[in-house]
């Protein structure tokens, strides 16, 4: 007789109910593991849409800030602007354009590639001590633009202050 078989109880593989068991398991970490990505994923464009706003906001007070201070001539169209004070026209709802006026159309298929975008300039003297006594009484212009997304909820703003020098 040989007395090197194991008995019947030791032997491998699993039961129907261990096999029930252990998918329940793996199905509820997948769902946790899958809850988490979802929820990561909602949030993940705020930062891309606040990175653009912000490109945006700075592209346009880049534009501006390399204008004369003074008026030079009455401009019409964005394309025409001449002077700080031109880009007081540009307000809410205005839908981003570059310098020449022509809505951002990046891969050249005719459509607006930034929809959801509006920006809003201002332009105002600057009325604060500082800038009447420290600038010669010549004063400053102080720009602001805003920068919103309808996705997003909150605006872009960045201000500069420009002098005539």
């Amino acid at each position: 007789m040989c007395m090197n078989r194991m008995p019947y109880s030791f032997s491998r593989g699993v039961t129907i109910i261990e096999l029930v068991v252990s998918m329940v398991i793996i199905t509820i970490a997948v769902a946790g593991v899958m809850a988490l990505f979802l929820g990561t994923s909602r949030t993940s464009a705020d930062p891309m849409v606040r990175a653009q706003s912000l490109a945006i906001a700075q592209s346009y007070m880049d534009e501006i800030m390399m204008q004369a201070y003074t008026p030079v001539a009455s401009a019409s169209g964005r394309s025409n602007y001449n002077d700080v004070d031109d880009y007081n026209a540009i307000t809410a709802g205005s839908s981003i354009e570059d310098q020449f006026g022509n809505l951002i159309d990046i891969d050249m298929d005719g459509l607006d590639d930034l929809p959801g975008y509006t920006v809003e300039v201002t332009i105002a003297l600057c009325t604060n001590v500082i800038c009447v006594s420290d600038l010669t009484n010549q004063g400053a212009k102080k720009i602001t633009i805003v920068v919103s997304h309808a996705g997003l909820g909150t605006d872009i703003p960045i201000i500069a202050y420009r002098t005539n020098y």
